[in-house]
């Protein structure tokens, strides 16, 4: 380790140094946003050297890295020494905050805001108020609520989260299900990616299904079928939806069968006439529109004709279900 810069060491001047990657202890928890050099850092290493330095805490006996994983790392491909900036003996939650401010200017992803309040909250006396504006989020914000619901699961949901398999909004309907159901829920987003209306529905219809039949989710999910959905090769679109229609169908059973009498009575009615068949309310009412596109007198004579042929049919019940379930 090699002095650069004489200044004494403090954390108000902070002194430059030269260290051998050897040298630095890099495994720090409060680097929790690190990952591998990006290949325009590498090129950019490699080509015109190390502009910016590290930040290091050498107050004990190895520096430890502060912040700057991926430019240590790429630094180490190329066999070269590593530029840092000393900042002094710094504590579990100066590191933190320091490394949030070093990437001060980037726009914190939902997972990014997980990792970093996972962290902190770990720690004992911290000054969150502190935490929170280094991460620029408001304490009375919807986001940070819903980042504190998420907190409460199992580490392990922060890969799903970090990885978009699952939205942030899920965080309260999450939080309500017990660790084993939870645990069942996992295999919904450890190979697909969910949209956050599709993702809250079919885990609020799971839940709601547990508490009414008095089943565990895992339980739910073999009624599915998730297993078989999953094997079955479908893309993953495709999967989604099949899941969401058998979750859909045993939240809502009767609704279910009035929608799927509906849309076969429709269809039959209708096939081979201009009109089309419709329910406006979702069952709420037996209101039933039909409609038609016409473009001459001769279209309206022969869509009434056809309206007549419908009206004067006998297997119309389906279209009128309310009252009859």
């Amino acid at each position: 380790m090699n002095m650069v810069d004489n200044q004494l060491q403090s954390p108000a001047r902070p002194t430059m140094l030269r260290c051998a990657v050897s040298d630095i202890e890099v495994g720090g928890p409060w680097l929790f946003w690190s990952a591998p050099p990006s290949p325009s850092l590498r090129r950019s290493l490699k080509n015109h050297g190390q502009l910016m330095p590290v930040l290091i805490d050498a107050g004990g006996a190895r520096p430890v890295l502060v912040a700057g994983a991926a430019r240590v790392a790429a630094l180490a491909e190329l066999g070269r020494e590593i530029l840092c900036l000393d900042l002094g003996a710094l504590s579990d939650e100066a590191r933190g905050l320091v490394y949030v401010r070093s990437n001060a200017g980037a726009e914190l992803t939902d997972g990014q805001l997980v990792l970093a309040l996972r962290y902190f909250s770990a720690l004992s006396d911290v000054d969150m108020e502190q935490v929170l504006e280094a991460l620029d989020l408001e304490a009375r914000s919807k986001r940070l609520r819903l980042v504190r619901s998420w907190l409460t699961l199992p580490a392990l949901w922060d890969a799903f989260l970090g990885a978009g398999a699952v939205p942030l909004a899920c965080a309260d309907v999450l939080e309500a299900f017990a660790p084993g159901d939870l645990a069942a829920l996992e295999a919904l987003f450890a190979a697909l990616s969910w949209s956050r209306g599709n993702a809250v529905n079919v885990l609020t219809w799971i839940r709601e299904i547990c508490a009414r039949d008095g089943v565990s989710a895992q339980a739910v999910l073999d009624g599915v079928g998730l297993q078989q959905i999953l094997a079955a090769g479908l893309s993953p679109k495709d999967a989604m939806t099949r899941i969401l229609h058998e979750t859909r169908l045993r939240r809502y059973p009767v609704l279910s069968d009035m929608e799927r009498d509906f849309a076969e009575t429709a269809r039959r009615i209708s096939t081979g006439t201009r009109w089309r068949v419709a329910q406006p309310d979702v069952f709420e009412s037996n209101a039933v529109e039909l409609s038609v596109r016409l473009t001459s007198p001769d279209g309206l004579r022969a869509a009434s004709a056809e309206l007549a042929c419908i009206a004067a049919r006998e297997d119309l019940d389906g279209l009128f279900p309310v009252g009859r379930k």
